[in-house]
């Protein structure tokens, strides 16, 4: 059966009080998607900064990502659910703002994810049912031209929204159907 990881951004501790994980937890249970949704409470280790070297191994170990795995990444959780999926088969990944480089943010370069360049093909090959950009295009902390060319690069679904921000907000409708699509 699909399982769903949610790694939220930076800063956001207790995770189910942050944006719209909580909404998404409960609309996959809910509304029959999955019964297995993890994420990590009250919060992320190292939630300031998300060190790759940190989270990275507690999504294999602690959350378990394997090859039923869905890994919905938003902002700095795309980025690791990328880093993730580079090194381990997925069913799939979902990134919700997602972005390949450090947008010229200190925090971002020391978190370790863009040390090195991302094998793009090796995280596709290793997405068994694809990927996922939900992607705002009123995005004010990621471009989003960053996040088109990322979407491009990985060949995945896009999920463009008009009206939409950062995905602070629930409801989120747009994510749950893109998780939606790797039943």
């Amino acid at each position: 059966a699909m399982n769903v990881v949610i790694l939220p951004g930076s800063g956001c501790a207790p995770t189910r009080s942050c944006n719209h994980y909580a909404w998404l937890e409960r609309a996959l249970i809910d509304r029959g998607v999955t019964d297995d949704v993890r994420l990590t409470t009250p919060s992320m280790p190292d939630a300031d900064v998300c060190r790759r070297h940190i989270w990275v191994p507690h999504c294999e170990n602690e959350l378990r990502c394997d090859a039923n795995t869905v890994i919905v990444g938003h902002s700095s959780g795309a980025v690791c659910a990328m880093r993730v999926a580079e090194r381990n088969a997925v069913r799939g990944i979902v990134l919700v703002a997602g972005y390949d480089d450090d947008l010229g943010d200190a925090t971002e370069r020391a978190s370790g994810y863009f040390d090195d360049a991302f094998d793009y093909g090796k995280i596709a090959s290793n997405c068994s049912r694809g990927i996922e950009c939900v992607i705002g295009t009123r995005d004010s902390l990621v471009p989003a031209a960053i996040q088109l060319a990322l979407a491009k690069k990985l060949g995945a679904r896009e999920s463009v929204s008009e009206t939409r921000d950062h995905f602070f907000t629930p409801p989120a409708e747009e994510i749950f159907d893109a998780v939606k699509r790797f039943l």
